[in-house]
């Protein structure tokens, strides 16, 4: 295989590579909240040369990331390189700062189109232009969330999500909900659920200095706070547990819009992914506030499982691949039983229970997830002329 180069950096491709290098696009960028993409572009670098690219705009690291952001790592003995440009703000709604982007994007990516075989995979409906670009051989749509249901998705979004329907030689959905959605637009789309790190989880961690003084009971919201959460179920369990705290660890977008702010709801920002254990194991409950929206509905929220881990109890609005996959272990109820079924469930945590719900998780890891995209990419990649 002919190897390709990335302007002043080292040789991406190891040599001995015998699988074809995966350019992976995500929506979600490195150092944001750890989701899915991330454990993929990790996992899958076992098997094959992984460029994972993950723009991020100007707003972000100027707001959220914090220090956080580095252009380029190298990871996995090199195995898994990581590129995080910057581009400017304003990405859906300017077709002029779109236009410079793409550009930023298509000079970062060039090298890619020298490699005999190269495969794409993304989970943003809005980058078929890259995948034209960098001439891929296969492309592979992970379809993990309902992008184009946001607020802040381009007008086009559709259209675009369209066309890479009409591009993929395979997709997987990272929800029953959206495969139900999907099936009939994408043959062969695979419901692949994602996993948690459960030794991680569950390995002892020091209290985090930021938690250590604030009362219990500590009721745990982790993940990015937008539009698509409840906001008003936050003020309404502060309200309830005036004697505790209400505690939100993630980057708060301003789509999530707060009427009432009470003293003991507390937001500690993002933290890197292995800082999050300490915060599972040192509360007492673990929320799911979710609203009742179309981007709501596509999810299934890799917060259950970690919650799980850890063996909190779990308080959700009726999320349907909640409802359908964690009928005994997660309670859900409608946004106006909250308060007292957080109440109920505070009381009334018992060992059994808390057992149930470590079990519950303790086979869910990555690896079938990572296995089962690897095969089909394997199988497709062997096709090739």
């Amino acid at each position: 295989m002919r190897q390709f180069f990335h302007p002043g950096l080292r040789r991406l491709t190891p040599e001995k590579s015998k699988r074809a290098p995966l350019l992976l696009y995500s929506q979600v960028a490195w150092d944001t909240v750890w989701q899915r993409p991330q454990e993929e572009a990790l996992g899958l670098s076992k098997f094959r040369p992984v460029v994972f690219v993950s723009p991020v705009q100007v707003h972000e690291l100027v707001l959220r990331l914090k220090g956080r952001w580095q252009f380029l790592r190298r990871l996995e003995n090199g195995r898994l390189v990581v590129l995080s440009p910057i581009i400017l703000s304003g990405e859906y709604r300017s077709a002029a700062i779109r236009r410079v982007n793409r550009w930023i994007m298509k000079a970062i990516t060039r090298p890619l189109a020298s490699c005999d075989k190269l495969l794409y995979m993304t989970n943003s409906p809005f980058t078929t232009y890259l995948a034209e670009h960098v001439k891929a051989d296969g492309v592979a749509y992970d379809i993990i969330d309902d992008f184009c249901a946001f607020a802040w998705a381009p007008k086009e979004g559709r259209e675009s999500q369209a066309k890479l329907i009409s591009m993929a030689d395979m997709a997987f959905a990272g929800t029953g909900f959206l495969k139900s959605k999907f099936e009939d637009q994408l043959h062969g789309l695979e419901f692949l659920p994602s996993g948690v790190r459960f030794n991680s989880m569950t390995e002892p961690k020091p209290e985090p200095d930021d938690l250590r003084n604030l009362p219990h009971p500590r009721i745990l919201y982790i993940g990015t706070l937008n539009d698509r959460l409840d906001a008003d179920l936050f003020t309404a369990l502060a309200q309830k547990f005036r004697h505790g705290s209400l505690v939100a660890v993630g980057p708060r977008h301003g789509t999530f819009a707060l009427r009432k702010s009470p003293s003991n709801l507390h937001f500690l920002g993002l933290k890197p992914h292995d800082q999050l254990p300490g915060y599972y194991q040192h509360c007492d409950l673990g929320i799911m506030p979710f609203a009742d929206n179309d981007a709501a509905k596509a999810i299934n929220p890799i917060k259950t499982l970690e919650y799980l881990a850890c063996g909190l109890p779990v308080l959700s609005t009726p999320v349907p691949d909640v409802i359908k996959y964690y009928p005994n272990v997660v309670r859900t109820e409608k946004p106006a039983a909250w308060p007292q079924a957080a109440e109920e469930l505070l009381s009334s945590d018992f060992p059994d229970a808390h057992r149930e719900r470590v079990e519950f998780a303790k086979n869910r890891d990555w690896s079938s997830l990572i296995n089962a995209i690897e095969r089909r990419l394997h199988e497709f990649e062997a096709q090739l002329p």
